[in-house]
């Protein structure tokens, strides 16, 4: 691996390169706005594709994004036009060099490394997903960032720590590749044609293949009907197989497992189940003793600045959110820079383009300001909204206004992010809880395809976290897990600003410093200093 040490775009810093990569380059970097190690592929500008291929590879990633998953990697970020995805990194090793290590895998140890995998599988199916091929170079142990992955190699697997089977969902390859001209060679392939569309069975198929190789099957013909019995597996095991690829298929992977498991049932080595993570200690803050008393309670907060290079800040909270080019609207939506052209194209936007509501702990979407539909019309997911009958919006989506502005609006969800406490809240002279919780922590904004905006609009039901880049801009937490260095929270009716590990101090007024496990509640007409921006604070 290729030492880097140099930073992309004041964000990542490059660590290593990885080897053996198809489709561009791979770099384990850090993530300097969150402390965490992420993967950052480089496809080149525009991703190296023309238009309908790139288009297609950003519709997926966008389907993949929506589909948060325990054994999924994370796709964080796709960049079209600096030809750049951002994705989780596994602190691993993958199924194939242990595969290349140990030639290949007992019963046991195939059953108890993939016991999570037919669930993914299915998961994958019903959200019609492809699932990519070859499976096997798809797959990664996770460990604990303080195990050392290559020592788990040689190990045996009674003795590895708890760990986690991840699948990558994304192959470019595959995505990308002709179908007509896969001559991709497989254990046993029942269709040499490579469907458009997922078959019905086909997760079953690819898990039965791919047992099948860490058993020790041997590569065949790719035109080869012939089942070549195992001998690691009992009769029963092999005759599961054989039904799968050569006779009935399973009509699922789980159902498939089942079989196989109770098929291994009489040899006793039904694999233990894998040990599950510790649970994370539940962060404890402090509101240092003068800010005890300061209690502002508000509905909008808007952090102003005098420097033209510090874009203000918007944070509403409530049942209702607006986007349009209204100067009053929550998230001002204006086709930047501003010139004769593209003041144009920004008057055929409505001044209330999109009407945000929760309704019954669910965001949706209507068309218009509520009491009419929009100029031009809007759409969510390409999928056109109306004035009268709202869209629900469970997870990610892009919002298209008039055809002119797109963005991603991206919903926290409050299940992905640990409790918390203050230890001295006793002491706080504020008001009681009075709201109820509402499923998500915030809803963010983020303009694609190259749009600017002229402010942050943030719908914000109690957290937003951020982070700072290696410029000190604030950057907004939209990866949806983890604790973020420090948040912008809304309890009990106030505003408030907490620092868990920023690494530039948070200076408060003139003389208050917030350091590290801190949170005060903000007041009107204070300044706040965060990493290079400094706000007046504004609630209403």
């Amino acid at each position: 691996m290729k030492n880097m040490n140099r930073r992309l775009d004041d964000r990542y810093e490059l660590l290593d390169e990885m080897p053996h990569v198809t489709g561009g380059r791979l770099f384990r970097a850090r993530d300097l706005a969150f402390g965490e190690i992420v993967g950052v592929k480089q496809l080149g500008p525009n991703c190296g594709l023309e238009l309908e291929p790139r288009q297609h590879l950003e519709n997926t990633i966008r389907h993949l994004q929506c589909l948060p998953h325990p054994h999924l990697v994370r796709i964080d970020t796709l960049d079209v036009s600096h030809g750049l995805i951002v994705q989780e990194w596994v602190q691993g090793i993958s199924l194939l060099d242990l595969l290349r290590r140990r030639r290949e895998l007992s019963v046991c140890e195939a059953l108890y490394l993939l016991s999570s995998l037919p669930a993914t599988l299915d998961f994958l199916a019903r959200e019609a997903v492809p699932i990519p091929r070859p499976l096997l170079g798809k797959l990664f142990v996770e460990f604990a960032e303080d195990i050392v992955p290559e020592v788990m190699i040689g190990a045996s697997l009674d003795h590895w720590p708890a760990f986690s089977l991840k699948l990558n969902p994304l192959s470019l390859r595959g995505l990308l590749a002709d179908p007509a001209g896969d001559e991709t060679k497989h254990t046993i392939v029942l269709d040499p044609r490579r469907p458009t569309e997922i078959q019905e069975g086909y997760g079953p198929r690819e898990l039965t293949l791919l047992l099948y190789e860490l058993l020790g099957g041997r590569i065949r013909e790719i035109d080869s009907r012939r089942y070549s019995p195992l001998s690691s597996l009992h009769e029963g095991g092999n005759a599961v197989l054989r039904r799968e690829l050569l006779a009935m298929p399973h009509a699922d992977c789980e159902s498939l497992w089942r079989d196989l498991l109770q098929s291994e049932a009489d040899t006793n080595r039904i694999p233990p189940v894998p040990p599950t993570r510790t649970t994370v200690a539940v962060p404890t803050y402090h509101i240092p003793e003068a800010f005890l008393d300061s209690s502002h309670p508000g509905s909008v907060l808007n952090l102003n600045s005098d420097a033209a290079e510090t874009l203000p800040i918007h944070f509403t909270t409530g049942q209702r959110f607006t986007i349009g080019r209204s100067a009053t609207a929550d998230f001002i939506a204006r086709i930047l820079p501003e010139n004769a052209t593209n003041d144009a194209r920004t008057n055929r936007l409505s001044r209330v383009h999109t009407l945000l509501e929760t309704d019954d702990g669910q965001i949706t979407l209507r068309d218009g300001s509520g009491s009419g539909p929009s100029l031009n019309g809007s759409s969510l997911d390409g999928q056109p909204l109306t004035p009268n009958h709202p869209a629900v919006l469970p997870h990610r989506g892009r919002l298209v206004l008039g055809d002119e502005y797109a963005m991603d609006l991206i919903p926290l969800d409050s299940a992905e992010s640990p409790a918390w406490k203050i230890d001295n809240l006793d002491a706080w002279t504020g008001p009681a809880e009075t709201t109820a919780p509402v499923p998500y922590r915030a809803l963010a904004c983020e303009p694609v395809e190259g749009h600017g905006v002229t402010r942050h609009g943030i719908w914000l039901f109690s957290e937003a976290g951020f982070g700072l880049d290696a410029a000190h801009r604030i950057v907004w937490d939209t990866r949806g897990r983890r604790r973020s260095p420090a948040a912008f929270h809304y309890y009990r009716g106030c505003f408030w600003l907490r620092n868990d590990s920023l690494p530039e101090p948070v200076l408060v007024g003139q003389d208050t410093l917030l350091g590290h496990g801190e949170i005060l509640p903000l007041a009107p007409n204070q300044t706040i200093r965060i990493g290079s921006h400094t706000f007046c604070v504004q609630i209403e």
